[in-house]
């Protein structure tokens, strides 16, 4: 293998002239929305998954659809990382409690515990009758406790815990304080053996005052659950957990181990085999759970020798909201493990429909928002065009404005006038003589004008003012679909 790229600062990635990608860059995460057909996942997943391969990086891939498997392939092949490559499938296998528990024994109890309930979360989110109840926090807690109580005393027993044992006990415990007095029950019950066996001859000692709180649940708080509420609880916890004892699931993750996450440390890239198109709920409660524990590997790394944290290494969600869970702690966290995450989606909508739960808004803007690289394809979805929108933030734009005017006006005009006077005057000057004066006066006029104006105005000017610098109606109608021109350097 060609030796792997360890320099955060070292380009992965040339997207224009002046434009790169550092390592750095994408271990900060990059998030793509698009529409269907816009070009996503043959645009900016090709490229990435290309950078990513020839980097040398190790890596984790979910799959929604069959045909992404082949994709995957056909990559690693191009890319000269062919040997590299690991489909996790029903043909391999990877037992979760054997793997935890080897790593941490008695420690890793806790462990064992969030991987039961991150089972039944997955199973929720997939579920497409899932429905939310009232009161959630009490039946995740009530969940929670149960499997407190139910691994450590079963691994003392046998020093091992397996789903059908974990079902087989929690369905054999008292469900009153007669039975639990009964003969029959002391008799038959796979719970009492198994306590009996792990407080007087453990394969793996249990600390004593654990053991005694173990003892005291299921005999002094167990029974005493109204009957409604207990049956709830059992049923939630163990109705998931069947399907790890048939078919697929049983076959990938409760029998032998053949894969696990810390090989894509040393370049292994795993594709989880279990499309979510074909294996259905199953495959998404398989995806979340490798993924869980690849990622809970992932951020306890740096405590491992330095061999083992030195290549990169990435996380490809195409068709995110399929395998979504709990991703918002991990990329909070992952950069500092070196891991480079790629989430793909069509919208908002998409991640409101999957999460669930109380404020799936909430928790989807809280996913995004831990992105520091956002991509945007064309897209249909108003409310993710908006969230585009204001994203990428406002700007002052100058808008210019023009006005141009002409003006004509014509005038003409006549004047006449007419004026006559008459007057006589007579006067007296000698006492023999008389003297007489007329006076007789006229006077005309006559004018004439005419005029005749033109004008023309033209005005320019601009305003400024604060506005999205690519308005949310522009992710519509104005990109481009398809994918995108890609370089292979």
């Amino acid at each position: 293998m060609a030796p792997f790229i360890s320099d955060l600062d070292a380009p992965l990635l040339r997207i224009s002239s002046r434009d790169v990608v550092s390592l750095a860059s994408a271990c900060g995460g990059i998030h793509a929305f698009g529409g269907i057909g816009s070009g996503k996942s043959s645009g900016l997943g090709r490229m990435c998954a290309g950078a990513f391969l020839r980097a040398q990086f190790g890596g984790l891939v979910t799959v929604a659809k069959p045909g992404e498997i082949d994709v995957w392939r056909r990559y690693c092949a191009e890319h000269g990382r062919a040997a590299s490559l690991v489909v996790f499938d029903e043909s391999e296998g990877f037992n979760f409690l054997d793997y935890e528990l080897g790593r941490q024994g008695m420690n890793g109890i806790g462990a064992v515990v969030e991987c039961l309930m991150r089972i039944l979360e997955a199973a929720k989110r997939a579920s497409p009758t899932a429905s939310q109840r009232g009161g959630e926090p009490f039946w995740e807690d009530a969940t929670r406790q149960l499997f407190r109580r139910t691994v450590p005393p079963l691994y003392a027993a046998q020093g091992k815990v397996t789903i059908p044992g974990i079902i087989d006990f929690i369905n054999s415990a008292p469900a009153s304080v007669e039975e639990l007095a009964s003969a029959e029950w002391q008799r038959s019950s796979f719970m009492k053996r198994i306590m009996d066996a792990a407080a007087t001859k453990p394969h793996v000692p249990m600390d004593a005052a654990a053991l005694e709180d173990t003892f005291r649940y299921w005999t002094a708080e167990f029974p005493h659950i109204p009957d409604k509420t207990r049956g709830n609880i059992v049923i939630s916890a163990t109705t998931v957990l069947d399907r790890f004892r048939h078919g697929r699931l049983q076959r990938a993750f409760s029998g032998r181990t053949t894969i696990v996450p810390e090989m894509s440390f040393h370049g292994a890239v795993i594709i989880l085999g279990m499309p979510t198109l074909t294996w259905n709920e199953d495959g998404a409660i398989a995806q979340v759970l490798f993924k869980y524990m690849w990622q809970r590997a992932v951020l306890t790394r740096n405590s491992l020798e330095q061999k083992h944290r030195e290549r990169l290494i990435f996380l490809y969600c195409d068709e995110a909201q399929e395998t979504v869970a709990n991703d918002g702690e991990f990329l909070g966290l992952c950069r500092d493990s070196k891991c480079c995450v790629l989430f793909m989606t069509q919208s908002l909508p998409a991640y409101f429909s999957k999460i669930g739960g109380d404020n799936p808004r909430d928790a989807a803007m809280n996913l995004v928002s831990k992105f520091m690289t956002h991509v945007y394809f064309s897209n249909g979805c108003a409310e993710t065009n908006e969230f585009a929108a204001r994203t990428i933030g406002k700007v002052l734009k100058r808008r210019a404005n023009y006005s141009a005017g002409e003006n004509r006006s014509v005038n003409y005009g006549m004047n006449y006038g007419e004026g006559d006077n008459r007057g006589s005057s007579t006067s007296w000057g000698h006492a023999m003589f008389g003297n007489t004066t007329t006076n007789n006066g006229r006077s005309d006029n006559w004018g004439e004008n005419r005029g005749r104006s033109n004008g023309t105005s033209i005005n320019h000017g601009y305003s400024e003012s604060i506005e999205y610098a690519i308005e949310s109606g522009d992710f519509a109608r104005c990109f481009k679909t398809g994918a995108l021109p890609t370089t292979t350097r």
